[in-house]
């Protein structure tokens, strides 16, 4: 829902804006340009920009998944 997308861009802090709709009905949505590396357990690990190479992204992706631990069940057991 637009709530949801309102949310969910509040708690990434990203830029997100409708631009105005053409005679089909189509429009554009102006963004922020990044992309968010998530564990398994969606815990936010890391953003990655334009500037960075595509080597520094699997570097950096390689050393969170090397260094990945799952978090404790519910409860501590």
């Amino acid at each position: 829902t637009p709530e949801q997308v309102r949310a969910a861009a509040s708690a990434f802090r990203v830029y997100v804006s409708t631009g105005p709709r053409d005679d089909d009905g189509d429009y554009v949505v102006d963004h922020s340009v990044l992309t968010f590396l998530l564990d398994p357990d969606g815990v936010f690990r890391d953003c990655y920009g334009r500037s960075r190479t595509a080597e520094e992204v699997a570097r950096s992706v390689r050393g969170h998944m090397d260094a990945y631990e799952p978090l404790p069940p519910a409860g501590g057991q």
